[in-house]
């Protein structure tokens, strides 16, 4: 009778044998795949620089001390109109600290502090705010009333009724 143990080695020479000569047959059958090239995205040529922009850097070079913005005439009115547009959405106090947040027409949001350098919240009695320019100027905004959102709380609370009994 064969002993089991006897087995493993001839196994493993037959084998060894097998991969030996289907290496010596085969090794010549392998070729490089063909090389793939990337997709490149597709896109377009970037605008050419306005020449206003370059007429400003002219006129004005960067690094001289003389530097300046351009000034427009009309910033203390766009300041005010912009002021009498927006809607006063809230304020928040804390102490001595007062903040008035405003919303723009476009639906940005600015923020008016008592420190603030051309406008600054002088006062606020819960349904006004009122705002002192530098120059003096005197504006007031109401607060406007915000709608909660809408919650399945809300939705099932009953809503009072403005008609009287």
């Amino acid at each position: 009778m064969i002993k089991p143990w006897c087995m493993v080695p001839v196994l493993a020479a037959a084998a060894v044998a097998g991969s030996a000569a289907w290496w010596h047959t085969q090794k010549d059958q392998w070729h490089a795949p063909a090389p793939r090239i990337p997709d490149l995205p597709q896109f377009e040529a970037l605008p050419l620089p306005s020449s206003a922009i370059a007429k400003q850097a002219l006129e004005r070079p960067l690094f001289w001390t003389s530097r300046k913005p351009a000034d427009s005439g009309d910033k203390k009115t766009s300041l005010v109109q912009e002021l009498m547009q927006s809607r006063l959405m809230a304020v928040f106090e804390s102490g001595e600290e007062r903040v008035a947040v405003l919303q723009r027409r476009d639906g940005s949001i600015f923020k008016i502090g008592a420190a603030s350098d051309s406008w600054r919240l002088q006062s606020f009695d819960g349904r006004k705010a009122y705002f002192v320019a530098a120059d003096g100027q005197q504006a007031e905004r109401p607060l406007e009333p915000g709608n909660p959102p809408a919650t399945k709380a809300n939705l099932a609370r009953p809503q009072p009724s403005l008609a009287n009994p």
